[in-house]
């Protein structure tokens, strides 16, 4: 739980530092440009390579192709290819990290598509990389989680959300059309995903995860994913240093990734009452408003445990917090939620003594 990996990114290895690269990769095709309303053919065919694609039998698949990027050489012809963590099989969790990078390289290899030395592959570069980490959390208090996201949230209209048996999430940016929100991102506003992994096991990546038994592993989980796109992106979250996806491995994951959560937030303060009436209707009341926007335990706590009373008045004040929760005169469901909320937020870099909207 709540360890940085990469989930899935397109790396690109130049084709001269390659060897024994498959003919399914370097021959030509000719294309027939067909015109869908009059069926007609175009004269002149396009030359061109395919990617090669594998789809397996257990919800995976391949993609490689050769393709041409710009260089220090100029123009230079490279091999590119996906990688995700589902490549991983049984250690799909473990994501792909400097631990399992190495066992990733083997598995690609395998494939008897190309070959370059272990070195090479992990000097690549990098783009459309997807960080990802993952942490328990219920069906309920996942609901209260994306509600405290929204409440917090400089700006709560960039985000959508939905809960349905069939996915359950919430993400940004938000978009009114066809476009999907990773597409639509930009380095200023990254796509940021929360989603409940168990039920995209149950439902869209069930063939995978049963492949794999891997159903079991998901009950009451939920994955945060966040892209990094390009270079104008690394640039703005000043990892632009991290030319190869070695160097990418090796820096810590998490800063990158509350970087761009904290894109969405702006600081707020609690500023709290010093006149308060010691009556149990007015307080239970207050503290239900707190909670209702994102209090947790440890804050609820605070406003009872003062040091700025007397001995006499902490100590009774702390018994009233006590009475009131064991009593449960107060939605305990909905605090120890918030708990989650809070654990999640601090992860990821946001203050939540500062920057949640209670």
């Amino acid at each position: 739980m709540y360890s940085v990996k990469v989930d899935s990114c397109k790396l690109s290895i130049p084709l001269n530092k390659c060897s024994d690269v498959s003919s399914q990769l370097t021959d030509f095709f000719k294309i027939q440009q067909i015109n869908i309303t009059t069926g007609e053919l175009k004269e002149t065919d396009v030359e061109k390579r395919l990617p090669f694609v594998l789809n397996t039998e257990y919800g995976t698949y391949y993609k490689i192709w050769l393709e041409s990027q710009i260089s220090s050489n100029g123009s230079e012809l490279f091999l590119s290819l996906l990688i995700n963590s589902k490549h991983l099989g049984v250690d799909y969790f473990k994501g792909i990290t400097k631990d399992t990078i190495e066992q990733l390289y083997n598995h690609i290899i395998s494939l008897n598509l190309f070959y370059c030395t272990f070195e090479t592959f992990v000097g690549s570069r990098y783009v459309d990389t997807d960080l990802a980490f993952d942490f328990e959390c219920s069906k309920e208090h996942f609901e209260i989680l994306k509600e405290n996201i929204k409440q917090s949230t400089l700006l709560p209209d960039y985000w959508a959300i939905t809960s349905s048996s069939s996915n359950s999430g919430i993400w940004a940016p938000k978009t009114n059309t066809k476009v999907k929100p990773r597409d639509f991102a930009t380095p200023t506003k990254p796509y940021i995903k929360f989603y409940s992994k168990q039920i995209d096991f149950e439902t869209k990546s069930n063939i995978f995860a049963k492949h794999f038994n891997l159903i079991s592993q998901s009950t009451e989980l939920v994955r945060f994913e966040a892209t990094i796109q390009n270079a104008k992106h690394k640039k703005l979250l000043k990892i632009d240093n991290l030319k190869t996806f070695e160097q990418l491995l090796n820096s810590d994951l998490k800063v990158i990734i509350s970087d761009m959560f904290k894109r969405y937030f702006e600081k707020r303060k609690f500023v709290k009452s010093k006149n308060e009436l010691p009556m149990d209707k007015v307080l239970i009341d207050l503290i239900e408003v707190a909670i209702e926007n994102g209090a947790d335990k440890e804050t609820i706590f605070k406003i009872f445990d003062r040091v700025d009373v007397s001995k006499k008045s902490n100590y009774n004040l702390v018994k009233k917090y006590h009475k009131l929760y064991s009593e449960k005169m107060i939605n305990i469901e909905r605090l120890e939620a918030n708990e989650v909320s809070k654990n999640v937020f601090e992860f990821l870099g946001i203050n939540t003594q500062t920057k949640l909207n209670l």
